[in-house]
C-alpha cells in the first residue's frame, strides 16, 4: 500500500491546486492552510469549514497526525527541548528560546531552533548530533510541525525560526524550502522570512540554491575557524569546500539577496582563539555586511565523545569576552550569545539526548 502524504507537507499553492483538482473553488484550498496552520486543527473532523466531501477525500488519501508522540522538559531559563518521536521510529529535538525585555520580564521574541534531519552525517567534532550519524531527511511536515507542536504546548506564536538543530538543512534542501514556504506564506503570514534563519556548516551548492529563494530568508554560517587546517580538523565538511569556496557563496548570496549574515563562532581554548583569529576572523566578517555570533562550547560528554571531540576544551568566561573585544577592535560586530537549556542538554550543539536515551 502507497503511503499516504502528510497534509501539513502541502504549501498553500499545493493546497489551492487539490481543490481545483477536485471541483472545488481555490479558496477551499485557503481554508484548509488556515486551518491547519492559523487554527491549529487537530484532525480532518474538526476542519467545519471544509465540506464533508472534500474531508471524507482528505481522510481517505492524505494523513494527519505529524508524529507518533512527543514529550516536553523545560528549563530553569524558561527554554524548553521538545522531543519529537517520528513515525520512521527516529527521533528529533527542538529548543524554544524566549527572549525577555525589560525588568516586567514580558516576552519580547520567541525563537524556536528546530531540526531538519534526524541525527546528521557531517561529523562536526564539537555537536552531539554529528555522533549519531544521519539517519532521515525530515519531511516538510516534520520540519514545519515541530513550530505547530510548540505553539499549541507553549500558548505562545513563534516569532523567530532558527534551521540551527539536529542536522544540516543544506543536505535536506527540497523539504527544508518547502517548510520556509508553509510557514512564511506571503498571502497567510505566519512568520516573517526577516526573521527565519537557516545555519550551514558549508555547503556551498546549498547557499547558492537558498539565495534564489524570493523573498529570501536570512543565512547563518557555522565558522568556527579562520584557517583550513583547524577547519578540515574539526569540520570535515572544509574538506570538501574550503573557507575560500565558502566565502565564494557567502559573497554570491548577499550579491543575490542583500540580506546580512551571522558568523557562528565557537571558542576553543589553544586552538582558534588567538589573536590572529580575531584579527582573521574579524576579516572574513566584513567581506560582506555581517555579525559575529560567538557562542560558548556546551559540556557533551553524554555521548562519549573521543579523539579530537575529546581534547575541545571551552574557554573561560572572561577570556570569551576577550576574544570578543578583540574581533570588535579589529572591525567586527561581534554578539556573545547567550546560552539556553544546559541543564536539560539543549543547549548548542548537544542535541542528541533522544537518541540516546532509545538508543
Amino acid at each position: 500500500m502507497k503511503q499516504k502524504t502528510n497534509i501539513h507537507s502541502l504549501t498553500l499553492q499545493d493546497l489551492k491546486n487539490l481543490a481545483i483538482k477536485l471541483g472545488y473553488p481555490s479558496y477551499r484550498g485557503e481554508q484548509i492552510f488556515r486551518e491547519l496552520w492559523i487554527s491549529g486543527c487537530e484532525s480532518f473532523a474538526t476542519m467545519k469549514q471544509i465540506q464533508q466531501g472534500f474531508r471524507e477525500y482528505l481522510e481517505e488519501y492524505y494523513s494527519f497526525d505529524i508524529f507518533q508522540s512527543y514529550k516536553m522538559q523545560k528549563s530553569s531559563d524558561g527554554s524548553v527541548k521538545f522531543v519529537f518521536h517520528l513515525f520512521s521510529g527516529n527521533s528529533v529535538e527542538s529548543v524554544y528560546m524566549p527572549w525577555l525585555t525589560g525588568e516586567d520580564d514580558k516576552i519580547s521574541r520567541t525563537t524556536l531552533c528546530i531540526s531538519s534531519q534526524a541525527g546528521c552525517g557531517l561529523d562536526c567534532k564539537f555537536c552531539a548530533t554529528g555522533t549519531l550519524g544521519l539517519l532521515a531527511n525530515l519531511k516538510p511536515s516534520e520540519i514545519a510541525g515541530q513550530v505547530k507542536i510548540c505553539e499549541k504546548e507553549i500558548g505562545e506564536k513563534i516569532t523567530n525560526v532558527v534551521f540551527m538543530g539536529m542536522g544540516e538543512p543544506m543536505l535536506n534542501y527540497t523539504n527544508v524550502e518547502k517548510s520556509i514556504k508553509i510557514l512564511s506564506d506571503e498571502k497567510l503570514t505566519k512568520i516573517s522570512r526577516k526573521k527565519i534563519t537557516v545555519s550551514t556548516s558549508g555547503v556551498t551548492p546549498g547557499i547558492r540554491k537558498l539565495s534564489k529563494l524570493k523573498p529570501p530568508v536570512k543565512l547563518a554560517i557555522s565558522l568556527h575557524a579562520t584557517t583550513n587546517g583547524v577547519r578540515d580538523k574539526i569540520m570535515p565538511i572544509n574538506q570538501k569546500s574550503n573557507i575560500s569556496e565558502l566565502m565564494d557563496s557567502v559573497e554570491q548570496y548577499y550579491k543575490t539577496t542583500k540580506m546580512a549574515l551571522t558568523y557562528e563562532y565557537i571558542p576553543f581554548k589553544n586552538l582558534n582563539d588567538s589573536d590572529a583569529d580575531a584579527k582573521r576572523l574579524a576579516k572574513i566578517s566584513k567581506r560582506v555586511p555581517s555579525r559575529v555570533n560567538l557562542i560558548p562550547f556546551n559540556d557533551i560528554s553524554f555521548t562519549e565523545p573521543s579523539g579530537v571531540a575529546e581534547s575541545l576544551k571551552a574557554v573561560s568566561t572572561e577570556d570569551l569576552q576577550e576574544f570578543a573585544n578583540k574581533v570588535r577592535s579589529n572591525g567586527g560586530v561581534v554578539t556573545v550569545r547567550a546560552t539556553f537549556g544546559s541543564d536539560i542538554d539543549a543547549a548548542c550543539g548537544q542535541l542528541a539526548l533522544s537518541e540516546r536515551e532509545n538508543g
